[in-house]
């Protein structure tokens, strides 16, 4: 034992030794000229690291180094540490002893090594590195011009190994020096992976090229990479590799920094790498800081590539998804494959991630900074689509009220577009720490000619859609052109097709106008201080159980109504929830709680991007609610009054029907684990797949008939195979019967009892079975395929029943919101002789009421204003009185009253208002109990 332990001994303390040596050799060549103050240096490593008697690096600096600091006159000062071994336990010729110290010693390299041969003007003649040496310290970038100089040549002493190159910048070559210095003190006698120093912010550092050093030759898999790389270089590349998906060049670097993992220089690039089980985690948060991420798979198995004409090479991959803001819909970001959900800390949308397409035209003869913006909004993740053109100043204010609105998180422009709008775009994030991605497309692609076309092309057979789009302005076609272009790139550009119409935004005739000043003022979407949700009115009134209830009620918020038809029955709908005790309301309230995401979950499965889990959890979840309410359906136009109720529950039962189906069909252990060969209980419909499970078990019958042979063989009166770590039909043999395993037997693996072999039948047989196995993952595939373009062939009807749903899912909340606060349900009338009036009594702040303190009594207000009466109301009083908050109040009161909901005041009667108007230069908030005056005064 202790004789093993001086020999591991032994071999550590060589290993040390020769690490140290090796960064003391390259060191040893790099010097430091000074000449008077002002001097340039010429790079240099001036602090190397050893380990101490403790165990613990200590930082080694020569007496030279000492000396350089003293001099103010021209000093030349050798940066060459020479690690010796000393004191090691050996003598000469002697053996290594016992319990020995073995420590490292430095002396300085100038009592070992000759001064430099100086040239005829006195100064050291300077050398190149060798090649090897320019590829290691080639790693250490410190901004993205460096990568492509990393093979550069560096000035260093004579002395040195050979190898020539030609010079080149030595700042660059300072940086990589000075990288190389503060990697952490990291030992040399060690083979640990330290993380790289800091990467510059995203802004700085982007996905680029992947060009390898100069002199390094690539590896298939490199190769590879790189073709696909220079393809997409604005791609951020996960490339799957075996169990994990690496990183290359520039974006191992970007990952680095963004995930908080490591990168490391291996042969031509840097790389970086993630399990597989967390793609959808690191695609979320990446696309949240604004990348562009692509995901690249591998397209051949290994059974059927061993079977092919191309076994030696590299397995083949290709670019299958990509992935922004806009577009995170597919199966690689979807969360909890096997039932886990987000994690905290990972990235999720909110309830819109709209996509802007803007292109801008100067107006002719007109005022300075004046322009004709059109623009196509497009939500990915419902398939809503909405556009719009209209003339705006140099203040961009039309603009603006547009942005507050719609909350895109990426855009797309056209190159013409100003500065002073693209400025505007960036702008408009609504949270402090957010941003909005800018993605620049030719001029071309907003060609209105060229963009009939494709849409025609797309729209085949569907002459209706095809005149609605011909008919819209000609740069609005344009955008729309570019909108669809741009999206074929994700291959989302079927969403034009599902699409049920090309809304235009709202112009004033249907919905009360809302600018976006008045919505930051009045805090209806985002609070004023760091623009989250909490403390607005829209946090104030979402009780609604599901995500896309939850975006409605966002729509609903923002576009009041003006019909007062449909106000009232809004407002009828909500009295009838709130009074009615019938059994498919009641059962409703109970089957909303915790419901997936089902709006996105058919527009994903239209797309075909969906995942076989987040299929089962759709129609798991869309049969469940069928079968719930149906139960309790009864006769509804009898036991339900409003006709506005009845038709949402009508839908929803309807445009349901046909999921049981769907579910039946099913396995839920298969779904959870995305096992596409045994998803569906019935494959008859596949008639590829069931002549794949037929040869399959053709090969396991001719396996399991060579059990008695091999009995015979080994002398056993009975067998069965054995299964190791994966590894299928194995014959196990114990080592006391090891001498009647046949010669042409394979041997697989071992252990101290047991040898694991496979006969030549058995190992013939078994790689036809992995190739069937591997031919039928494919004809599942296909036949999953298939089974999504059959749901989505009903993508109208069920997009309907879902939109239903998310309207009784906002009415159910609304009146829980009502019943527990004490809303009163406002009387409204249009306008009449007698003209607008507003009359509220006792009313309160929907927001401040919620978040008062308890041991706060809230004092509710009166408000009157008739035109032939008072028309304006002058609100003065002291600071923190509370005048802000009042005329908030006023104002949200009346938007509540028009979207259909209560509101908080025990009267009020009011015409309907065509607008709201607001002007408060505040960053004031009514959550955080601000000082208006202290605000205006920062």
């Amino acid at each position: 034992m202790n004789s093993w332990v001086g020999c591991r001994r032994l071999a550590l303390s060589r290993i040390r030794t020769r690490a140290r040596r090796v960064l003391a050799w390259h060191a040893s060549h790099y010097t430091t000229e000074m000449s008077g103050l002002g001097s340039k240096k010429q790079p240099t490593i001036s602090m190397f690291f050893a380990s101490s008697s403790n165990g613990q690096l200590k930082k080694c600096v020569t007496d030279e180094e000492k000396k350089v600091k003293s001099h103010a006159e021209r000093a030349e000062v050798v940066v060459s540490p020479a690690i010796k071994r000393a004191n090691s336990g050996r003598s000469k010729g002697g053996k290594w002893g016992k319990g020995s110290a073995k420590r490292a010693r430095l002396q300085d390299h100038t009592e070992h090594t000759p001064a430099p041969s100086p040239s005829h003007n006195g100064s050291p003649v300077k050398r190149d590195l060798t090649p090897w040496t320019k590829t290691r310290l080639g790693a250490f970038s410190c901004d993205p011009g460096v990568e492509d100089e990393a093979g550069a040549a560096m000035a260093v002493e004579e002395g040195e190994a050979p190898g020539e190159a030609a010079p080149t910048n030595e700042k660059n070559i300072g940086d990589k020096l000075n990288a190389f210095k503060n990697t952490n003190g990291s030992s040399c006698s060690n083979n640990k992976q330290v993380a790289p120093p800091s990467a510059p912010s995203s802004s700085s550092i982007k996905p680029a090229l992947l060009k390898p050093l100069p002199g390094m030759k690539l590896t298939p898999l490199e190769h590879q990479v790189a073709d696909i790389k220079n393809k997409q270089p604005d791609v951020l590349l996960f490339v799957e590799c075996g169990y994990k998906y690496r990183f290359f060049g520039n974006d191992a670097e970007i990952a680095a920094k963004e995930l908080n993992i490591i990168a490391h220089l291996d042969h031509s690039f840097m790389t970086a790498s993630i399990p597989t089980h967390r793609l959808h985690v690191h695609v979320r948060r990446l696309v949240a800081k604004g990348y562009k991420v692509g995901v690249v798979k591998q397209t051949e198995t290994a059974a059927l590539k061993a079977a092919g004409a191309n076994k030696t090479a590299p397995f083949g991959r290709k670019l299958t998804a990509l992935y922004t803001r806009s577009t995170l819909i597919g199966e690689d970001v979807t969360p909890g494959v096997g039932g886990a959900g987000l994690e905290d800390g990972d990235v999720l949308e909110g309830t819109t991630a709209m996509l802007l397409v803007l292109s801008e035209a100067k107006v002719p003869a007109g005022k300075d900074g004046a322009v004709l913006i059109s623009i196509v909004a497009i939500q990915p993740s419902t398939g809503d689509i909405i556009y719009d053109t209209f003339e705006d100043s140099k203040t961009r204010t039309e603009l603006c009220c547009r942005l507050d609105h719609l909350q895109p998180v990426e855009a797309v422009v056209s190159p013409a577009t100003s500065e002073l709008t693209t400025k505007t775009i960036t702008s408009a994030a609504t949270k402090n720490d957010d941003c909005i991605r800018i993605e620049h497309l030719d001029e071309n692609k907003f060609d209105s000619e060229k963009s009939m076309t494709l849409i025609v092309d797309l729209l085949n057979g569907e002459d209706e859609k095809v005149n609605h789009i011909s008919s819209l302005p000609t740069s609005v076609i344009g955008c729309v052109g570019a909108t669809l272009q741009y999206l074929a790139e994700f291959k989302l550009d079927g969403i034009v097709k599902m699409a049920g119409s090309i809304q235009k935004y709202s112009s004033g005739h249907h919905h009360m106008r809302l600018s976006g000043a008045t919505l930051r003022n009045l805090e209806v979407l985002a609070n004023a201080v760091d623009g989250s949700s909490k403390g607005s009115l829209f946090w104030a009134l979402d009780s609604t159980q599901t995500k896309f209830g939850s975006r409605l009620l966002r729509r609903w918020i923002t576009q009041p109504l003006l019909d007062e038809g449909e106000i009232v029955e809004r407002q009828d709908m909500v009295d009838e929830v709130i009074k009615s005790s019938v059994p498919v309301l009641v059962k409703l309230k109970e089957v909303l709680y915790k419901l997936p995401d089902f709006e996105r979950a058919i527009t994903t499965i239209f797309h075909k991007k969906c995942s076989p889990h987040e299929f089962w959890l759709a129609v798991q979840g869309l049969s469940r609610l069928h079968s719930e309410l149906s139960k309790t359906e009864g006769n509804l136009e009898n036991t339900i009054t409003s006709p506005g109720l009845v038709k949402l529950l009508r839908d929803v039962l309807d445009g349901l029907a046909n999921v049981e189906a769907y579910a039946a069909n099913i396995h839920e252990a298969s779904a959870r684990e995305s096992k596409k060969t045994t998803l569906l209980k019935d494959f008859s419909e596949y008639p590829n797949v069931i002549s794949r499970q037929q040869e399959i078990a053709e090969v396991e019958k001719k396996l399991k008939d060579l059990i008695p042979d091999i009995a015979r063989t080994l002398a056993v009166p009975a067998f069965k195979y054995t299964t190791v770590s994966g590894l299928e039909y194995l014959i196990e043999v114990p080592n006391s019967r090891l001498k009647a395993v046949p010669k042409n037997w394979s041997k697989i693996s071992s252990t101290k009892a047991v040898g694991r072999f496979r006969s030549p039948e058995i190992e013939r047989n078994f790689q036809r079975l992995q190739q069937l196995r591997e031919q039928l993952q494919l004809d599942c595939h296909e036949a999953w395929v298939k089974v999504l373009a059959d749901f989505s062939g009903h993508y109208h009807r069920h997009r309907q029943a879902v939109r239903s749903l998310a309207a009784l899912d906002v009415l159910v909340g609304l009146a829980g919101i009502a019943r527990t606060q004490g809303f009163c349900r406002p009387k409204l009338s249009a306008k009449g002789d007698g003209g607008a009036k507003l009359k509220i009594v006792q009313g309160r702040h929907p927001v401040v009421s919620q978040i008062q303190m308890q041991d706060k009594q809230y004092v509710a207000n009166d408000t009157n204003m008739e035109v032939a009466r008072e028309r304006v109301m002058l609100v003065t009083g002291p600071n923190m009185g509370g005048k802000s908050c009042y005329m908030r109040q006023v104002a949200l009161i009346a938007l509540m009253a028009q979207m259909g909901s209560f509101v908080p005041a025990d009267s009020v009667e009011m015409t309907i208002l065509d607008a709201i108007y607001t002007r408060q230069v505040t960053n004031y908030c009514e959550i955080h109990q601000g000082n208006n005056f202290a605000s205006e005064t920062e």
